[in-house]
This record gives structure tokens, sequence and C-alpha cells, in this order.
């Protein structure tokens, strides 16, 4: 077993940065174009006098969940259903344009096929989950906010994943044993694949990009909910066929990322097992049949991406989730655009900012954050026709 101390000294390994900049701006000419509705007016003097109030808005990220879908998992999925309505309204009202997308841990081998347990193949290998009425991700424009919450929730909830879990415990309850071919030959078919590989579905997701899920100009976040880790942690015993690949990795993930989008900001953050007490509480939720294990690997890529990494074994997701959230919009603006360089007369109500005046830029000391409103008014020449 590896003991805890396992999981804190991965904090040696660096922070990245996340959530980057999303300028403001305006047409940099010297007419009145596009700045229509009193904004802008021609005074005596020949010169522009323009005025305009800016309210940070959260700028788009694309957020994909990374459902752990093995079994044991019904519980911690509950869970998380029953609090993401509130993380979604978090981001409506902070005017977020948001996609959500949700894939599984199951990567498809010659020893897990696509079969009917994984619907053919369509829970597997990144692929994004349908959700009620068609859709591959929730929009602000998915319906109304009801709507949204329910087809979201209802596909974080698996089907297969309770169905596993009634197998294992109407097995153990029937007398029969769970180390015999039988058992084996069952379990697959009625189970998913217990080799999770969390990191690996994410890189397919960002590899092949189905139904265009990921934005190039939107910010990434990753959230997975996992009570083991990548490959259910055989990799750390030499188990043979269980060895890491790049894509199972958290640098290979990071590495990913920057090939594919270099300049993308993003983050991953994990529900995981991090503590022995919260191990025991694991392995106790089928009878100790399947067991769980420490997340390392994805405790490493929070680390190393500046995101949450949160307990599995929380009693309430909910202040778990609001950490992410303000992970996500944190720190969106820091210039906004003007009409013109060098303006004149130039003043700046923005709640004690720092800034200074570049070209046609106000370029803040420091990202304002989501809600912040900027009030200015300066004069530019008038265009000579």
């Amino acid at each position: 077993m590896i003991v805890n101390y396992v999981i804190l000294a991965i904090l040696a390994f660096g922070v990245g940065s996340y959530i980057g900049c999303a300028e403001v701006k305006f047409s940099a000419n010297s007419s009145c174009d596009g700045l229509s509705g009193g904004k802008c007016v021609v005074g005596p003097d020949g010169m522009l006098s323009i005025s305009d109030v800016v309210i940070v808005s959260g700028g788009k990220v694309d957020i994909l969940i990374v459902d752990d879908n093995s079994a044991s998992m019904s519980f911690e999925q509950n869970a998380l259903a029953d609090r993401f309505s509130n993380f979604v309204n978090l981001l409506e009202s902070k005017s977020i344009d948001y996609r959500l997308g949700i894939t599984t841990t199951d990567i498809s081998s010659a020893t897990n096929p696509p079969r009917s347990v994984n619907q053919n193949g369509a829970l597997q290998d990144g692929k994004l989950i349908g959700l009620d009425g068609g859709f591959k991700f929730v929009t602000p424009q998915t319906g109304d906010s009801a709507f949204r919450n329910k087809i979201f929730n209802a596909a974080i909830r698996r089907n297969e994943t309770l169905e596993c879990e009634k197998f294992i415990l109407s097995w153990v309850d029937a007398g029969n044993s769970t180390t015999t071919a039988e058992y084996s030959t069952a379990y697959a078919e009625h189970c998913p694949s217990q080799d999770e590989r969390g990191l690996y579905a994410a890189n397919l997701v960002l590899k092949n990009n189905v139904d265009s899920f990921i934005r190039p100009e939107a910010d990434l976040a990753i959230i997975v909910l996992s009570d083991e880790d990548v490959r259910s942690q055989l990799y750390w015993y030499k188990t043979p066929g269980y060895d890491l690949e790049e894509f199972d990795t958290a640098q290979g993930f990071v590495n990913s990322v920057k090939s594919v989008y270099p300049d993308k900001k993003f983050a991953v953050h994990a529900f995981l097992t991090k503590t022995e007490v919260c191990l025991s509480t694991q392995n106790a939720q089928t009878r100790g049949v399947v067991g769980a294990s420490y997340g390392i690997e994805y405790y490493k890529v929070t680390q190393l991406t500046g995101g949450v990494a949160g307990s599995i074994c929380s009693n309430n997701f909910t202040s778990q989730l609001s950490e992410i959230f303000n992970n996500i919009t944190a720190n969106i603006v820091d210039k906004i655009g003007l009409h013109c360089a060098n303006p004149i007369d130039l003043i700046v109500d923005s709640g004690g900012n720092n800034y200074t005046v570049v070209g046609n830029q106000i370029q803040f000391a420091q990202k304002l954050p989501v809600g912040a409103s900027v009030r200015f008014s300066y004069k530019c020449p008038a265009k000579v026709n």
C-alpha cells in the first residue's frame, strides 16, 4: 500500500498558469464608427469625445468531465450530479460562454473491446457521451436552465456503473468466488473496463476533437472524477501490461495541450483518493471486491496546471466545485482597447486597479476579475477626409 507521503511529495511539481487575458477591443480608427449610442460625439473643438463602460464577463471556457464509469463509482457520480447544477448556475451568473461535455475513463483494447456494456464503443476512447435530446455537450443556449441541468446531471450518473455494481454484489451474495475464470467472463459482460485511463481519454478528446467540442480560442478545464489512479495504479507494482504510456501521464497531457494549442490556457482539476481514511472508505463500497487507489498521476496534473485537487470522499462537493469555479473565472481581462492611440484627457475609473496607457490600450498591472467594471472617457482627433 502506498502511504500518504507519496501524495504529499508530489507537491514538489511546479504550478502552471491557467486563465489568461481576454482583451476588450474597439476598432482602432479616428471616426465614431462602431461607437454609436451616444458613446462618441464630435465636439466643437473638432475632437471625438468618447466615453464607455466595460463590465468584465467570463470569456470562453470548454469544460470536460472525465467520469470514471467503472464499478464503485455510482456513489461519487450521484454526489457530483447533485451539486453540479449550482456550478452551472455560477457559470451563467458570470456570463461565461461555456461548453460542458463528458467522457469516460474507458479505453478500448484487445481485452476490452467494444461491446454492449460500453454501447459498442460509444462510451470508449475519448468520445463525448451522448446527452438526452441528441446533444453532445451543453452550452448556455441548450434549452432553459432546468433542461440543461437535467440532461447533464443524468449523463454524469452512469447506468453501466450502477448495473456493474449490482452484478458484483449479487454475485457475492450468491456465494460465488470472484477469483475464477467464470467471474472474469461475467464481469466483462456486465461491466466497463476496470483499467481506468482518464488522462488517456482526455488526450484523445484533445487529439480528435470529435464534435468540435474544443474551441481554439477558449480556455480549457478538465475535471476528473475517479477513486483510482490511472491504470488502477497497477503500473506502480510493475504489473505486466499496465505500464504507463505517454498519454497516461500528467506530463504527457500537459505536453499534448501545448503541442496542439501552444497559447491555450488550461487546468486539470480532480476529485481523487488522497488519504488512507478515504482509501478505506472507497474500498468498502463494494464489500472489498473492487479496490480504490491513491490518485498519483491525477494529483500530479492538478499541480502542473494550477488546478484543484479535491477529495472524492468529501460529503459535499459544493466547496470544491466553488474552488474550481473560482479558478476558471479568475483574472479574465488585463487590457482594454481604445479608439485611438495616445488618447487625450483620459479619465479611468477602474476601482483602484493600477494601469498604464500604451498606444491604443489601457493595460492593467493585474488582471481584472469577472464582474469588475471600468468606466473611462477620453478624446481622439476627428477623422480628416
